[in-house]
């Protein structure tokens, strides 16, 4: 009998730890597709928001809009109703010059409950170098707020921050992809992954293995009772 809660135990501690390993990484506002947005192309990145305030539900998201960042559409989706802020800029798309692009979109709705998570998309044109950029996210809960604007400052990193603003990474364009006339197509040439700490991995291979040698002390346990 002892040994069977010994084994509970450890497959408790095990799943706790997994737990453990994969939720911080869920717990900020994101751009999971963002880690390979081409230079001077148009691509469709994705504002992920993980939860609400507190235990409050979204009703409302905005999502500032960086220098270079044109000809910018938001996704259509359903119960959520978007609005453009324009803002004033100097820049050619298409073959056409402009003077003014989007610099915020909002979309408001829902309401988004705490326990799911949506991601609010953005079709655009990143006439930008190669290098990472920010995305300042505030989501709504009715009148509670929560701001994810903060910049890490010199010596600090994404992970130091609280409330951290949302990141993407523009790679140069691959030469003669198609991309480099400014047509904000919608694609990339490859799929984006979502980048992670390889700590995460490192506890979540440690939280796999402690279950299994659990489970297998648990049934050489009971075949030993027999």
């Amino acid at each position: 009998m002892k040994k069977h809660i010994r084994s509970f135990a450890s497959i408790t501690a095990a799943v706790a730890l997994l737990l453990v390993s994969v939720l911080p990484v869920a717990a900020h506002a994101s751009v999971p597709d963002g880690s390979k947005v081409p230079s001077n192309s148009g691509a469709v990145i994705h504002v992920r928001l993980p939860h609400g305030c507190g235990d409050a539900a979204i009703t409302a998201v905005e999502v500032q809009l960086p220098d270079g960042v044109v000809g910018a559409k938001p996704a259509l989706i359903a119960g959520w109703t978007a609005t453009t802020e324009m803002v004033p800029a100097t820049y050619t798309l298409y073959g056409t010059e402009y003077t003014e692009r989007v610099g915020t979109i909002t979309w408001t709705g829902g309401p988004l409950p705490d326990g799911q998570f949506l991601d609010f998309g953005i079709n655009a044109t990143f006439q930008l170098e190669p290098g990472t950029y920010t995305l300042p996210v505030i989501q709504y809960c009715g009148d509670e707020s929560v701001a994810w604007v903060e910049v890490p400052a010199a010596g600090q990193s994404h992970d130091d921050l609280e409330r951290p603003a949302p990141e993407f990474v523009v790679v140069a364009a691959a030469t003669g992809d198609g991309h480099g006339d400014g047509h904000s197509d919608g694609h990339t040439d490859a799929p984006a992954a979502t980048a992670t700490d390889p700590l995460v991995y490192a506890a979540l291979f440690a939280a796999v293995a402690a279950l299994a040698v659990s489970v297998y002390g648990l049934r050489g346990g009971a075949k030993s009772k027999r």
